[in-house]
């Protein structure tokens, strides 16, 4: 009989944390039958053999040069044979009983083909982890500095399921954690490598043509997984956050391939038309020293860089 569970981890710059997260998947699958594999994105061996030894179970790539998270992932998920699968961050511990619970939904409910868990922050409070999805409002509000008092707007793109402890079915679902039903996975594909070939978005493509396939995209709160965030791609101090353009570099692919290029290119003069105004907030939050200098540079450079992105010219994935 086929295992009720792949997970896919990648091996990258956080050895030491992966090592933890296995742990803690390890210690907290009681009721399913699983197999992981760790995808080594060209570490040189980094705490390898270690891992290697301590869970002997695994299975391993490696990778002869970096690649980004879908390029990764997909070599798992095309190749399991698992009843689901699931992408999972090596920055995440998992709770007693996490993939128990989503295994459990997803017998339960087959017409979903994809699920994510409650996500907490470290210090235990609630993250982001369930959405509706992107539109040009949503997105003129991610990109846009607030006020203190206008902050509560910011949620606005989040779905009202996460703050409570019941299932439901939203949009799409942090890619930290995502359980995938074998035949949803053979109707929709793999990850679009494309479109986010290095991080970011990535996850909201993919429930995005989950659900115009048919299939719903639920969300779990039985079922919590701890997110520390932000590990895989750090920038400098007083340089330009990569990891923020990127995301919005991914998001006018996403525009381009599911709204069409008129919208995208909507969405890039929105990056540009707020630019004077983001400008004009960040010198206030440094005069009113709520930043640093540094801060500031790091910023005002990145939102600079933001309101230079085009729409993308390369092919995407079909839909």
């Amino acid at each position: 009989m086929p295992r009720d569970l792949t997970i896919s981890l990648i091996n990258h710059s956080n050895p030491d944390m992966l090592r933890d997260c296995l742990r803690s998947l390890y210690k907290s699958a009681h009721e399913v039958t699983f197999d992981v594999w760790v995808i080594d994105n060209a570490t040189d061996g980094c705490l390898v053999s270690e891992l290697r030894e301590e869970f002997p179970e695994m299975r391993w790539f490696f990778n002869k040069q970096r690649m980004g998270f879908s390029t990764n992932h997909n070599q798992v998920l095309a190749i399991s044979t698992s009843r689901y699968t699931c992408i999972l961050n090596d920055d995440t511990i998992i709770h007693d009983g996490a993939f128990d619970a989503l295994v459990r939904y997803m017998d339960a409910n087959p017409r979903v083909g994809m699920v994510g868990p409650r996500v907490l922050n470290p210090d235990g409070s609630q993250q982001n982890c369930a959405f509706r999805f992107l539109s040009l409002w949503t997105e003129l509000i991610s990109i846009t500095l607030m006020p203190r008092f206008m902050c509560h707007i910011k949620h606005q793109g989040c779905h009202p399921a996460q703050n409570g402890l019941s299932p439901a079915l939203v949009d799409w679902v942090l890619g930290a954690c995502i359980v995938v039903r074998d035949k949803a996975l053979r109707e929709i594909g793999l990850l679009d490598d494309v479109l986010s070939p290095i991080a970011n978005t990535e996850e909201v493509d993919w429930c995005y043509r989950a659900r115009e396939a048919g299939w719903d995209v639920g969300y779990c709160p039985s079922a919590v997984i701890t997110h520390i965030g932000g590990q895989s791609m750090k920038s400098p101090e007083a340089s330009v956050d990569k990891m923020r353009v990127e995301m919005h570099r991914t998001r006018l692919a996403f525009f381009r391939k599911h709204y069409g290029a008129p919208t995208a290119v909507v969405l890039s003069l929105l990056y540009r038309a707020m630019l004077p105004w983001n400008m004009i907030m960040l010198s206030q939050s440094m005069r009113r020293g709520r930043i640093s200098r540094s801060e500031y540079d790091n910023a005002s450079r990145t939102l600079i860089e933001i309101a230079r992105l085009r729409v993308p010219t390369m092919p995407l994935q079909d839909k």
